[in-house]
């Protein structure tokens, strides 16, 4: 006897007399069935499962994404040094940060066993993933926490999956967050169906909503990456003043000497997401802020080209 995944729950049916050999067949129907005792005929014991044929939609995405803070363009991966550091948290840090979950999204947590893997696909962190209004891109309709791999490939709890939707196939923004960078969206409303699309925000054909969205990178492996450095995830990258992104930084490490460091945290303030948050001297988070506003003018800002 064969099982088949059934959307309903179904009763027994029982049919019974003759020769028993007990044959099943299915079929799909859109209800639940009562159960029904059947006796008398050819007696062979056959039972008719039927199975509902509004099965459940899904939308599949296979999202690829570069992060300046931990990307290394000569090897054109990521580092995973909050990882291998234990430092990556089991549950969604999005909602925490005030961040607003929507159509079923929020509270995702990954098993341990997908936290272990050291390769290329191994975590580097969490992303937050948005299905948003084809024509009021503002509109956030339905959100996603997901897993960022080395490699760029944005994946669900188990760690391989595309990332998944429950909304019906349709044209939608789709949009994509991230706790200390820059957000980015598609520039053009993107059909999506019952099987998996593809979008990969690291390429520079990859055409994004309004203008240098992302930073361009070059090297060995040159690439489109979003940019580092919003350490108050308020879609703003600010050195000075009010709300900036800077004196969090210094506030992280002790606020009085620069050169002190702090290790072993998961925090906004690194930048690099090397597992380290410093203020100063080489591989600091501070001067990719700085050189990401323009280097120059301190008081300038840049914001995301979101909605």
């Amino acid at each position: 006897m064969a099982a088949l995944y059934v959307p309903v729950a179904l009763p027994s049916n029982i049919f019974s007399g003759g020769s028993g050999r007990g044959e099943v067949a299915a079929l799909y129907v859109p209800v639940a069935l009562p159960s029904n005792i059947f006796s008398g005929g050819s007696g062979r014991g056959e039972v008719a499962s039927l199975f509902s044929s509004l099965q459940p939609t899904y939308l599949l995405l296979a999202l690829r994404v570069m992060l300046e803070g931990p990307y290394n363009s000569g090897t054109g991966l990521m580092t995973d040094a909050l990882r291998s550091a234990s430092l990556v948290p089991s549950a969604e840090p999005y909602s925490a940060l005030g961040y607003l979950h929507t159509g079923g999204g929020g509270g995702e947590t990954v098993p341990a066993n997908v936290l272990a893997l050291a390769s290329n696909n191994a975590i580097v962190d969490w992303v937050a993933v948005e299905l948003r209004d084809a024509t009021t891109p503002s509109t956030v309709l339905a959100t996603r926490s997901a897993l960022l791999q080395r490699d760029g490939d944005i994946v669900s709890m188990d760690g391989v999956s595309p990332v998944t939707f429950s909304q019906a196939p349709g044209t939608y923004q789709v949009a994509l967050r991230h706790r200390n960078h820059l957000g980015v969206m598609t520039a053009n409303a993107t059909a999506l169906g019952l099987s998996t699309t593809p979008l990969d925000f690291s390429l520079a054909s990859t055409s994004t909503f309004g203008t240098n969205a992302r930073k361009s990178i070059t090297g060995t492996f040159p690439t489109q990456a979003l940019w580092a450095g919003d350490v108050t995830f308020n879609n703003q990258l600010k050195y000075a003043g009010s709300a900036n992104d800077r004196d969090p930084i210094l506030t992280a490490i002790g606020g009085t000497v620069p050169t002190n460091t702090v290790s072993g945290q998961y925090r906004q303030e690194d930048i690099n997401m090397n597992g380290q948050v410093k203020y100063a001297g080489s591989a600091n988070d501070r001067d990719i802020l700085l050189q990401n506003i323009g280097g120059s003018v301190p008081t300038a800002t840049r914001n995301a080209q979101l909605p």
